[in-house]
C-alpha cells in the first residue's frame, strides 16, 4: 500500500486538499478543528482506479510544529507539495522542500492551490516560482497542477498524477521488518496499540518483536490496516498493532518495533552530512543539535572530521544523547 505524504507552508490548504481527495478530513485533534491549524499527524486513505488503497499522511506546516512533521515525512513514498498561489513560495515551503531533499524523497506533485482566488497572471507568475524552487532537489521537474478544493478545480489533474508517481514506486521491501511508532495508545479491553508504516518485510499477529531502543520483547495480538482487521501486513503498509508485553509509556513516537536480533541500536553515528542551501550560516562543532530519524528526535553533539566549517558535505561524527536503532544507510536530518 503506497503512502503520499504532504509537505508546505501553513495554511496552504493542505488538509482541505486532503480531504477533497479523500473524503476523510486528517484533522484528528478538537483543537486543530477550533483553530483551522494542523498541529499533529493527520491520516486518511482512499481506493484510487490502477492503484488499490493507498495512504495519506498530512503533515502540520507551522514552523512551531516542524518536528511533528519530521516524525511523518521519512516513510512515504509520493509527496503532495502544497503552495497557494495567492502566497507563493513561504518560509517552510523552503523548509519542507530541505527536509524532503534530504531524505531524497523523488518522487512528487505540486499542488498550486487557491488558484480560484487569483488571476492568470498571478497565477503563471507563482507556477514559474515554484518551479525555480524546485530546481537542484529531488524534486526538480516534478508536475504541477493548479488546483481548488472548494471548487474542483483540477483534483482530476491531480489525482492522475498523483497515479502516475504512485505507479513508479517499486514493491516493497523484503528486508527485516521495522515500523517507527508515529503513535500510541491504550485502549480497554485491547491494551497497548500503536501506529506507523512497515517499511520492510511483513508482520503477522502472533510475531514476537522487540521494541527499540529499549529491547523490550513484545507479541502482536491483533492488526489493523485502514479499520480493517488484518491477519497480517507487508511493507508500505500503515498499519495499527496491538501489542503484548509493553506498556502504553514505554513505546512512545520514536521508537522502534522490529524483528528479534535483526537490530541494534547505537549513539555514534558516521555520517555524510549535507548542509540545506538556505542555512545561513557554516556548521561548526559548536552548537545545539537534534537528530531525527523515523518518528524520533535525539540531542546530539556532531565533531566535523575533515574541515572546521562545513558549507556543502563531509563527513560527521555524531554522538547521540541516547541511542537510536539505525543501521548503514539510514537518513537524517
Amino acid at each position: 500500500m503506497p503512502i503520499v505524504g504532504t509537505a508546505g507552508h501553513v495554511d496552504h490548504g493542505k488538509s482541505t486538499l486532503i480531504e477533497a481527495l479523500t473524503g476523510r478530513d486528517p484533522d484528528r485533534w478538537a483543537e486543530e478543528k477550533r483553530r483551522g491549524l494542523t498541529i499533529d499527524l493527520g491520516f486518511a486513505w482512499t481506493e484510487i482506479d490502477g492503484i488499490g488503497p493507498v495512504g495519506f499522511i498530512d503533515v502540520p506546516g507551522h514552523e512551531r510544529f516542524i518536528k511533528n512533521m519530521l516524525a511523518g515525512i521519512e516513510a512515504i513514498d509520493v509527496a503532495l507539495f502544497v503552495v497557494a498561489a495567492d502566497e507563493g513560495w513561504m518560509p517552510q515551503s523552503e523548509e519542507h522542500l530541505a527536509v524532503l531533499d534530504l531524505l531524497d524523497i523523488d518522487r512528487g506533485v505540486v499542488a498550486l492551490t487557491r488558484a480560484d482566488l487569483v488571476d492568470d497572471d498571478t497565477l503563471e507568475l507563482a507556477h514559474l516560482e515554484v518551479a525555480g524552487e524546485l530546481e537542484g532537489t529531488s524534486l526538480d521537474g516534478a508536475s504541477i497542477v493548479e488546483v481548488s478544493a472548494p471548487t474542483g478545480r483540477g483534483l482530476d489533474r491531480l489525482r492522475t498524477l498523483i497515479v502516475e508517481a504512485l505507479s513508479t514506486v517499486p514493491p516493497g521491501s523484503d528486508d527485516s521488518p521495522r515500523v517507527w511508532v508515529d503513535r500510541s495508545f491504550s485502549i480497554d479491553g485491547a491494551g497497548t496499540v500503536v501506529t506507523g508504516t512497515l517499511t520492510g518485510g511483513s508482520i503477522a499477529v502472533g510475531d514476537h518483536l522487540v521494541v527499540h531502543p529499549s529491547g523490550s520483547p513484545v507479541r502482536v495480538r491483533g492488526l489493523q490496516s485502514h479499520e480493517d482487521d488484518a491477519t497480517s501486513i507487508t511493507a508500505g503498509t500503515r498499519a495499527a498493532l496491538n501489542l503484548v508485553g509493553v506498556d502504553v509509556d514505554d513505546v512512545a513516537r520514536g521508537s522502534m518495533i522490529g524483528a528479534v536480533d535483526a537490530w541494534r541500536s547505537s549513539s555514534r553515528l558516521l555520517t555524510d552530512l549535507r548542509v540545506v542551501r538556505g542555512l545561513e550560516e557554516p556548521v561548526r562543532d559548536r552548537g545545539s543539535f537534534h537528530v531525527h530519524i523515523g518518528s524520533g528526535a535525539w540531542p546530539a553533539r556532531l565533531q566535523l572530521l575533515e574541515t572546521d566549517e562545513l558549507v556543502d558535505h563531509g563527513a560527521v561524527l555524531i554522538t547521540l544523547e541516547s541511542p537510536a536503532p539505525v543501521r548503514a544507510g539510514d537518513r537524517l536530518v
